[in-house]
Order: C-alpha cells, then sequence, then structure tokens
C-alpha cells in the first residue's frame, strides 16, 4: 500500500485530492513540521530536502507535490488530458503553479499569517503579483471550464489549494467571475470536499513518528 507522508499544508492537499480522486489505497503518515518533525533523521532518510510531502510507493519515494501528482496520473491512468495541446497546456501550468503561484502565495501566507515582525512593503509587494496571478488565471478560464479546457485535470488541482483559502491571505476574487466559478466547480467535487475533510480532522496530527 503506498504511503503519503505529510502534513495539514496545501502541498498535501494537492496529493490528496488525487488519491481521493482515483479512490486510491493508501497509509497517511503525519509529520509535524511545526513540531520539526521533518527534520529529524528518520524523515531525513525519506527526504533529504526535509519537506512532506512525500509518497512512498513500493521501494520508491516521490517528493514534490506535483511531480507527485505527475507520477500518480500516470500510475493511476487519471487527469492526463489525451489531446496534445491540452497535455501542454497541463505542464506549463503544474510549472506555472511551482514557480509563480505557490512561492508567492506561501510568502503571503507567511507574512500575513505567521512571521513575528510584519512588512506592510513585502504583504503589499506580493498581493500585487497575487492579484496578476488571479487575473492572469481568470482570463485564461474565460470559455472554459477547466484551466486546459473542458477536461479536469492535475493542473487544476495543483491550482486550487492556494485559490481555496485568498481569504485566509487576504486576497479577493470578487469581480473574477471566471475565477468563482471554477473554484466552485473544483470544490464542489466529492473527491474535494473529502480531501477537505480529511485535512480537516486535526486530531491526526498530534501523532509523532517513532
Amino acid at each position: 500500500m503506498m504511503q503519503l507522508f505529510g502534513y495539514d499544508t496545501i502541498n498535501t492537499l494537492k496529493v490528496l485530492m488525487l488519491l481521493m480522486e482515483t479512490d486510491a489505497e493508501f497509509e497517511f503518515v503525519p509529520i509535524n513540521i511545526r513540531a520539526g518533525e521533518q527534520h529529524k533523521r528518520e524523515f531525513l532518510d525519506i527526504n533529504p530536502a526535509g519537506k512532506v510531502p512525500v509518497l512512498r510507493d513500493g521501494s520508491q519515494h516521490q517528493t514534490e507535490s506535483n511531480a507527485i501528482l505527475m507520477s500518480l496520473a500516470h500510475k493511476m491512468n487519471w487527469g492526463l488530458p489525451e489531446d496534445p495541446k491540452e497535455y501542454g497546456c497541463m505542464i506549463s501550468w503544474l510549472f506555472y503553479q511551482a514557480s509563480t503561484q505557490g512561492p508567492h502565495f506561501g510568502q503571503i501566507e507567511y507574512w500575513n499569517k505567521l512571521a513575528k515582525q510584519p512588512n506592510t512593503r513585502a504583504l503589499t509587494h506580493l498581493r500585487t503579483i497575487a492579484n496578476r496571478t488571479i487575473q492572469h488565471l481568470d482570463d485564461q478560464l474565460k470559455g472554459r471550464q477547466f484551466i486546459c479546457g473542458k477536461n479536469y485535470s492535475i493542473a487544476d488541482i495543483s491550482l486550487f489549494p492556494w485559490l481555496h483559502i485568498h481569504d485566509h491571505l487576504g486576497l479577493t476574487i470578487k469581480g473574477v467571475n471566471n475565477l468563482e466559478l471554477w473554484l466552485e466547480r473544483i470544490g464542489r467535487r466529492p473527491a474535494s470536499m473529502k480531501a477537505l475533510a480529511f485535512l480537516g480532522s486535526n486530531s491526526m496530527f498530534d501523532k509523532k513518528i517513532e
């Protein structure tokens, strides 16, 4: 059985969404990153980068959330567009999410919620970039159900979690109707709701790795 090492994080949510979509059997192994468990030798032997999530499948360990999405999608034959143009679109969005959306939205969360000392200038700058990202996504979703066309793919899964918590980040999607509809469309999928509910069970995150 596959094992998912993760915590209540955006990148763990991505992988859970795909696992729920495919009804895959897996064991969840919580790594309490707020208690520093990702720096313990037991976990560093699994991922020397000290990051979650990690997917163990047999003797193989896959790291980096979007790479895990790709590996799982191929394994489960799910969420990969058959049309070459849509497939290329999906790859581009996975890289965009990892290089642009993820880092900037993550920094907003840090300065907005986690930093001991505020940095208003940095937060304003990052929110400006995030708002451009929101507008860009809204523009690309015009006339589309999903980010690469009519088919739901792992590109949509990769982009959804940060946007799902836009209120938490102090961002707004008011008036960007294409993006609002897209978020609602993904959020009401049974697999999305199951993944969000799974991470909402906070008691599991008290467990320590042995």
